[in-house]
């Protein structure tokens, strides 16, 4: 006598279609780096940006080629244009070498001067993002997919504190020592051109 009981056919169907679905989620399920990188592709892509624990960057050059003129983080200015633009993180970068500076990748912190919350990002610039030899080029973050423009986190401090803070900017180049700056945003929150 066979004492094996069957499973019913409902129920094996039922199993079936829970395996298939396990399966498909699987193979359509993207992965993402946990570095919290801005996309390498398209500017203005609407990849999350989120935050990391700490400074990825690994870069041992000392070759003084790279300098950081400046660092905004309000009062900016459409430089075509002379008027004012949303508050946003703007980072002038300039190249004293004779060579174009590739494999750019910003790291930076937000820190609250009142509550001492930080919080950090970082961004490998895509490809086409270079600093032409003995020039400059400049790159932003603000979500709004122009030339030059990198996604950011709209929940970040720097948007939704309304205390002061400190930004702590440090970029990095192939072949270059990476540069470092901090700045100071002033109580407020961020300020939005037409609102």
């Amino acid at each position: 006598m066979n004492t094996n009981k069957h499973m019913p056919s409902s129920l094996r169907i039922a199993a079936v279609v829970l395996v298939a679905g396990i399966g498909l989620v699987a193979c359509g399920s993207s992965s993402s780096d946990s570095s919290g990188s801005a996309p390498k592709t398209t500017v203005g892509s609407k990849k999350q940006v989120l935050p990391v624990e700490s400074n990825p960057i690994k870069n041992p050059s000392k070759t003084k080629a790279l300098e950081i003129s400046s660092v905004l983080v309000e009062d900016n200015v459409d430089p075509d244009t002379g008027k004012d633009v949303s508050d946003h993180l703007e980072i002038a970068l300039a190249n004293t070498s004779a060579a174009p500076l590739t494999s750019v990748e910003v790291f930076y912190t937000f820190t609250d001067t009142t509550t001492n919350d930080t919080e950090s990002y970082h961004a490998k610039l895509p490809s086409s993002f270079t600093v032409p030899a003995n020039g400059k080029r400049v790159a932003h973050f603000d979500n709004t997919g122009a030339t030059d423009h990198f996604p950011v986190n709209q929940y970040s401090l720097y948007s939704t504190s309304k205390n002061a803070l400190t930004v702590k900017v440090i970029v990095s180049a192939k072949g270059a020592a990476p540069a470092t700056t901090t700045v100071r945003k002033d109580a407020g929150g961020d300020e939005v051109v037409g609102e």
